[in-house]
């Protein structure tokens, strides 16, 4: 793999990636301050199996709890497989963040899966705008590339739209993205053949017309892959097809509407409050509707909302309130309150232009999905914030 790094003035360079790595038997943090440093010294020491503990030092939570605990003294530490090699950290949209200890064969055999999907392609470039401290970026912006041999692996800290295309116009390129450059990217007016390419999005949902208009611009393919950092990959699909494929070796069912899945990329232990063993099979908190060995995913059990007798996902009026021209960002949350004995009120978080009647937003919901008679309520803020990830995140 030859690792070309683009700087902030679009200067490309080789890196060497055969430096030194003394392997110790204890987990070490890796601290970096860009992609091109994370790179430099990942990869070194995941060569010679060295255990990692990767966080996003932006995240204050992670990095006090990082001041004031060595993973290494934690107790049950000998409980983990002997193979353990990376722990990850989930965002903490839903509270704390938690740990997953990933084995070399969790991420081996999770690696083989997406190498197997990709392979439909002819691929000579990975292009990556990911951050790597979670796992989708080390799973499929470093690791993958690792596993297809002899590529060039492409990074820069931060891709605008317009060089994306740039670099995906040299043709036989692997694209490691999210729903947010996928948007960016169909807003952009000139068309361009790239069917030579595949897009991989991952770490948040697309709605299929944004999936049709990108497909339709740049003749190219969207895989979406759907997972967490507890269970590493879980299913993809292609296109704005509503159903969901397991990946390769994942067994998945359904118990009490909800997820529940058996796979050999789940972490067998997790880092909350103290090290846990995780039981399979693993269920999530997501609804689904199984389809023979296919899903449709409706969305998490707390962002399911009932509209005229139908189950509809927050993240679907998301979409449709964003499609309002004074809208730029919205979220859609569920608050239980006792007060309203244990119904739901739904909080509608709006970044806007100008702001909106809520008569005007109640009728705009009513149109697409039937009369809405949950209270809600709508909230003005300045700015909705994306993660590092693409996420939506109100502080």
């Amino acid at each position: 793999m030859i690792f070309t790094y683009i700087d902030g003035s679009n200067a490309r360079c080789s890196v060497n990636l055969e430096t030194p790595h003394q392997k110790t038997k204890k987990f070490e943090t890796l601290f970096a301050d860009s992609k091109l440093e994370f790179i430099k010294q990942f990869i070194p020491a995941y060569r010679v199996e060295q255990k990692l503990v990767l966080f996003d030092k932006n995240h204050t939570q992670l990095l006090e709890f990082h001041e004031n605990n060595d993973i290494n003294s934690l107790e049950n530490t000998e409980s983990l497989e002997d193979d353990t090699q990376l722990l990850f950290f989930t965002s903490g949209s839903s509270g704390f963040p938690v740990g997953a200890f990933k084995t070399q064969s969790n991420l081996s055999k999770e690696v083989e899966a997406l190498k197997e999907l990709v392979s439909r392609k002819t691929i000579k470039r990975v292009v990556v705008t990911v951050p790597f401290v979670h796992i989708y970026g080390v799973l499929a912006g470093l690791l993958l590339p690792m596993a297809l041999g002899n590529i060039e692996l492409i990074v820069k800290e931060d891709f605008l739209p317009y060089e994306l295309i740039e670099e995906v116009k040299k043709g036989e390129a692997l694209v490691i993205t999210t729903p947010v450059f996928i948007k960016a990217l169909g807003k952009l007016s000139e068309a361009v053949d790239m069917s030579s390419s595949l897009f991989i999005s991952s770490t948040g949902p697309l709605s299929p017309d944004d999936v049709t208009l990108f497909e339709s611009l740049y003749s190219t393919d969207v895989m979406q892959l759907f997972g967490s950092t507890e269970t590493g990959g879980i299913a993809y699909k292609f296109s704005d097809t509503k159903e969901w494929t397991p990946l390769k070796d994942v067994e998945v069912k359904q118990k009490n509407e909800r997820l529940s899945v058996t796979s050999p990329y789940i972490s067998s232990h997790l880092l909350q409050e103290g090290i846990q063993k995780l039981q399979l099979p693993f269920t999530t908190e997501d609804i689904i509707e199984l389809h023979a060995n296919n899903f449709e995913l409706l969305g998490r059990s707390n962002k399911i909302i009932k509209i005229a007798g139908k189950r509809i996902s927050a993240l679907a009026i998301e979409s449709l309130l964003e499609s309002i021209e004074e809208v730029q960002r919205a979220v859609v949350t569920l608050v239980y309150k006792k007060e309203l004995l244990r119904s739901e009120q739904i909080l509608i978080t709006l970044q806007v232009t100008k702001e909106l009647k809520k008569s005007f937003i109640k009728a705009k919901i009513n149109e697409s999905y039937g009369v809405l008679t949950i209270p809600f309520k709508v909230v003005y803020v300045d700015e909705i914030k994306l993660s590092s990830m693409g996420k939506k995140v109100l502080f």
